[in-house]
Parts: C-alpha cells; sequence; structure tokens
C-alpha cells in the first residue's frame, strides 16, 4: 500500500510539473509571440487619423539591432518646415506605427518632426518575440542615435509612448540617455512587466502567478533573451533627469491606473502627473482631446524651444 501511494504521489506530482510547464509555455506564446494575442489588430479597418499617417508625406528608415541583428523600420515624418525638433513616438502592445496617427498629427501639425518606430515584432519590423518594453528600450537607443546622427548634434529629441510604448519610455530612461533627449510623454505605461502580467493572469484568467510566470520567464529567458523581472520602472527612473509628464486614464482596467501614481512615485526627475477623469486604457486623448493636446504641446514646448 505504501508503494502504491508513494508511485501515485510520484505521479501527482509529474502530472502538476508538466501542467505547469504546459501552461506556462500556452502564457509565453500567448503573450509574447507576434501571432499570440496581439495579432488581434491586425485585421481591423484604419481609423482617419490612421489614414492620415499612411497617406502622409513620409520616409522610411532602417535599422538594425545592436542587440540581435534583427531589421527594424521605422516612418519619418518631416516637418513643413525645417526643424531641429523630432518627437519620437512609441506605439503599443500589438500596433504599429501607424496607429499612433492621432498623436502624430498632434505634435506633426505643432511644427515637429516625427519618426515612429515599429517595435520588434511589430509592424514592418522583424521579430518572432514582443520585447514588452524591456528589449524595445535599446532598439529605441539605436534609433536616437542614427536620429542624431541625420541631424547633428544640436538637434533637440522628444520622447512620446502610449501603452507598452510608455513602458519602453520610462525603460529607456533608465539607460545612458543622449543629451539631445530632452523632454518624455509616458501615456497609461505598466510599471512592472511582472505586474503587469500577474494582472491579466488574474483579470483574464483568474489564475495566480506563481508558478506560471516564474515558468514563463524561463521560456522568457531561453526563447526572448530577456527576464519578466527586468523591466520595472522603480530601478529605471530612479535615477532619471529628464522631465517626464504622466498620463493615465483614471478608469484604466487593462493597466491599472495604480500604475501611473507608482511611475510618478518612482521617478526622480521633473515630473507631472494627468489622471484623466472617465479614460479607459489608452483612451485619455479620445476623451478630453483640448485639454490633452494643450498640455503635452505646453509641457514639450517647455524644454523644446
Amino acid at each position: 500500500m505504501k508503494k502504491f501511494f508513494k508511485r501515485l504521489l510520484i505521479f501527482l506530482v509529474i502530472v502538476l510539473i508538466l501542467a505547469d510547464f504546459g501552461g506556462a509555455y500556452y502564457l509565453f506564446n500567448f503573450a509574447f509571440s507576434k501571432t499570440g494575442f496581439s495579432a488581434k489588430n491586425n485585421n481591423r479597418p484604419l481609423t482617419n487619423s490612421e489614414v492620415w499617417a499612411k497617406n502622409q508625406q513620409q520616409t522610411t528608415w532602417n535599422q538594425t539591432s545592436s542587440q540581435d541583428g534583427l531589421h527594424l523600420k521605422a516612418r519619418y515624418y518631416p516637418a513643413a518646415s525645417p526643424t531641429n525638433k523630432t518627437m519620437v513616438m512609441i506605439h503599443g502592445f500589438g500596433d504599429n506605427s501607424i496607429t499612433l496617427g492621432p498623436y502624430i498629427r498632434l505634435f506633426h501639425q505643432a511644427g515637429y518632426n516625427v519618426l515612429a518606430p515599429d517595435n520588434r515584432a511589430h509592424g514592418r519590423s522583424e521579430g518572432k518575440y514582443i520585447g514588452f518594453g524591456w528589449l524595445d528600450r535599446q532598439d529605441i537607443q539605436d534609433w536616437m542615435h542614427q536620429l542624431i546622427q541625420r541631424q547633428g548634434p544640436h538637434t533637440q529629441i522628444g520622447l512620446f509612448g502610449v501603452s507598452m510604448g510608455a513602458s519602453t519610455v520610462m525603460y529607456y530612461l533608465g539607460m545612458k540617455v543622449p543629451h539631445q533627449v530632452k523632454v518624455a510623454i509616458a501615456d497609461c505605461g505598466y510599471a512592472s512587466i511582472n505586474g503587469e502580467l500577474t494582472y491579466e493572469l488574474k483579470t483574464m484568467f483568474n489564475l495566480p502567478s506563481v508558478p506560471l510566470i516564474p515558468t514563463a520567464n524561463l521560456y522568457a529567458k531561453t526563447l526572448a533573451h530577456y527576464s519578466l523581472y527586468d523591466g520595472d520602472t522603480a530601478k529605471t527612473l530612479k535615477h532619471n533627469r529628464v522631465p517626464l509628464f504622466i498620463i493615465h486614464g483614471a478608469n484604466d482596467h487593462f493597466v491599472p491606473t495604480k500604475n501611473g501614481r507608482l511611475n510618478y512615485q518612482n521617478d526622480a526627475g521633473p515630473k507631472k502627473l494627468w489622471l484623466v477623469k472617465g479614460a479607459k486604457h489608452a483612451q485619455s486623448y479620445q476623451k478630453q482631446p483640448h485639454q490633452y493636446q494643450q498640455k503635452v504641446l505646453t509641457w514639450t514646448a517647455k524644454y523644446i524651444n
């Protein structure tokens, strides 16, 4: 009888381990693969502002990632009048440079050049796995170097990101940022990759983070070459000196509003926080278009002139 229970226990342990690794692999592919959850937006019709962004005069910039040799692309929109002021704009999870249409138009019509990369595993850029802002931060550094090389040392650069793009901005600010970067805006970004995945596991699947996320992290480190515990604004913003405007919808239930407060708390530089009443995830501009435009352009013009 003892041998039977011992064998049964071993069998159950093996089943649980296999279930954990199977579930974690599903989670990893669902969240990180280019063909997973992020592919949901691929076939939707373009909005008017996205059509504008697609048809506006632009050139394609190319970049080979210094991390792993991926071929990355970006859209460059020159301002109507020559200027040394450029906004680098970073899209969110499952989106691409075109989906930034409303924000590109906002800054372009305000007289800025705009550089809008397609993040790795998004849009026209190569990549099998999504960087969740952590791998993307180095890609942004590569774009910065190209931008400065093209426009010269006196160029003035602003950073703007939405959702995962906002987190990319805040993770990037923990790197050695060129002095040409004068200002940053982060709209509805998550504070940490682990925190956002933990929240989504609970809300979407009603599952605990342990042991799925630690096991999924093994896949992330092996296949995508980064850890889910790396990206955290508590680490990246503590030495930041670039003025940062943090925007978050007060009714955001995808990246909870507490992330905006936490990011503001974590930042050590000049900063501002705006919680937009009634706005859901990435809907602050849509909810308060006039205030949004006034606030972001005033903040940017304060540091780029």
